[in-house]
């Protein structure tokens, strides 16, 4: 169970919020939807992203490319190194998206908050 400085627990959505802001203060949504999509759908295109994120594909591309590591062909800034596009073998100009070993532990991380769930409502 995660707790706040003053010793209160908090549930763990508030404590994976916590602990991504301060990993990437400056993390936006549309990065962290198109990180967790990725996570859950490995191998995911931008296009395929786009559609479960319900947003243009001009937004989950420039999301995803948030995440890529610094150098890496079409990053854009901040570079966070949670996500790499490849080429899955088959199709030569198709670019699919996978987690990094950076975004894997943050992933394991996640999951370590989310098993130590809490309720949000709490019974009276």
């Amino acid at each position: 169970m995660s707790m706040t400085e003053d010793g209160r627990r908090r549930n763990s959505v508030l404590a994976c919020l916590v602990m991504i802001r301060k990993q990437a203060p400056n993390v936006t949504v549309s990065e962290l939807l198109a990180f967790l999509y990725v996570a859950e759908n490995p191998g995911i295109r931008v296009k395929e992203l786009a559609i479960l994120m319900d947003t243009t594909n001009a937004t989950a591309s420039r999301a995803s490319r948030a995440l890529l590591t610094p150098g890496d062909s079409g990053a854009l800034p901040p570079g966070r190194g949670w996500l790499l596009m490849a080429s899955n073998g088959r199709e030569a100009t198709s670019r699919h998206l996978y987690a990094t070993d950076a975004g894997r532990a943050l992933l394991t991380r996640l999951d370590d908050l989310i098993r130590a769930a809490r309720p949000i409502l709490q019974p009276s």
